[in-house]
């Protein structure tokens, strides 16, 4: 069953609740350069919300809603957050408002994120899960692969992910040509089993990525002072490393979708490791957000993200944004025909970045990626995932346009926009 944003799982009691007086937002773009969907979030704690029988609605002050969601991170039945996104002008100012409304009431917006996790659970029927879960002596190696994309996949207006949720662990890149969400229905064939129908060039897109013996866009290894070990099994492979893997959705919305995958016992030379990672995409971005929580790691060892290259690669940029921020871009003919030109990048605080290294690119283990090896921050680790495809967006067919785009997710991070509630 989908997740609904609104949180229809609240106990309200409408015919208790009091009109609250509606709470005024001033944003300002301290930048001279437009910020298009500019992502926000506001606690409940900021909002100060008074009832348990309203959630807020953003307005502009010509009574016109902003796209906006309200959002229950812990689960607990209690809304935590206001999500929403708004477009400013180079050093605009602009009022919003933020008025109380019923469930019942709360406005439909345009459909901008979507996840997806299909999984067969009958001969020829793909179920839409928001849960799921497998141990390690139950990887899907059958005949009927049960998985719709392998795992969870992750869309927005612009671009699509997925995770190979079958102990690979790998991360993968769709290239989308329309903003609509299409995950829903793509790897399904006509008789409703699951299967690659995703690397034909479609209307919406396709596969674009080759992950081969990486770890995709933005996965996960660990270094340990000899050896890069992949937080995964290969194809082959009948019995994980890990004692458990879990996936949740947290919510869907029309501005912001959220999931957690948690591995469980994550065996690196006999020691036991807990991985916790949240995924988040929001409308309108060219990627997604990460956040990871770890328990603690063997002895010298180091969390491993990075970026799959191929004999195309050419060229990898690394750039320093203020100290604040390091990016790690690519742009070349990286698709899995090497026909289209794909941009591919990470922005890392600089304070978790240690360094970066490339893997060999031929012999046994993780080949052809370039890595970043990691330390954690206050809240864990965090790094955004970013993907241009030139079928996606015609100037991305060159490099120094994705570059530009990556310069100016970097300028917004070390920027943000000055928030003021009254």
């Amino acid at each position: 069953m989908r997740i609904i944003y609104i949180l229809c799982a609240l106990v309200v009691s409408f015919s208790s609740c009091q009109e609250k007086t509606a709470t005024t937002i001033v944003l300002q773009n301290p930048i001279n350069k437009e910020r298009v969907d500019e992502s926000f979030k506001l606690s409940r704690a900021e909002l100060k919300a008074a009832s348990e029988s309203l959630v807020p609605v953003v307005k502009k002050l010509d009574g016109t809603y902003v796209p906006c969601q309200v959002d229950d991170i812990d689960r607990d039945g209690v809304w935590d957050e206001l999500a929403f996104v708004y477009t400013l002008k180079g050093e605009e100012k602009v009022e919003l408002m933020v008025e109380w409304v019923s469930v019942s009431d709360y406005p439909v917006f345009e459909r901008r994120t979507n996840i997806r996790y299909g999984k067969m659970t009958s001969p020829g029927h793909v179920e839409e899960l928001a849960f799921d879960m497998h141990g390690k002596h139950n990887l899907p190696r059958s005949v009927n692969y049960p998985y719709q994309m392998d795992g969870p996949a992750w869309e927005n207006d612009k671009i699509a992910f997925r995770h190979y949720f079958d102990g690979r662990n790998c991360r993968d890149l769709f290239g989308k040509r329309i903003s609509e969400m299409v995950l829903d229905t793509v790897g399904i064939r006509a008789d409703g089993y699951p299967d690659n129908t995703y690397q034909v060039l479609r209307e919406w897109g396709c596969d674009i990525l080759s992950a081969a013996n990486s770890f995709g866009l933005g996965g996960l290894a660990l270094q340990l002072p000899d050896t890069l070990v992949r937080m995964g099994v290969e194809s082959k492979d009948t019995v994980d490393i890990i004692d458990s893997s879990h996936f949740e959705i947290i919510m869907e919305g029309p501005v912001r979708s959220m999931f957690r995958l948690d591995f469980i016992g994550w065996d690196v030379l006999g020691t036991k490791i807990d991985v916790h990672e949240t995924v988040t995409i929001w409308a309108g971005k060219q990627g997604h957000e990460e956040d990871i929580r770890i328990s603690p790691l063997p002895e010298n060892a180091v969390l491993v993200t990075g970026i799959v290259a191929n004999n195309n690669t050419k060229e990898p940029v690394e750039k320093q944004y203020d100290g604040k921020w390091i990016s790690m871009i690519t742009h070349d003919k990286q698709t899995v025909n090497k026909d289209y030109e794909l941009g591919m990048a990470l922005l890392i605080p600089q304070e978790q970045l240690i360094e970066t290294f490339h893997t060999p690119d031929t012999g046994s283990g993780i080949l052809k990626t370039w890595c970043a090896k990691l330390k954690p921050g206050e809240k864990g680790y965090h790094y955004q995932v970013y993907a241009g495809w030139e079928l996606g967006v015609d100037s991305f067919s060159e490099r120094e346009d994705f570059i530009r785009l990556i310069d100016t997710y970097a300028d917004h991070l070390n920027h943000p926009i000055i928030i003021t509630i009254k």
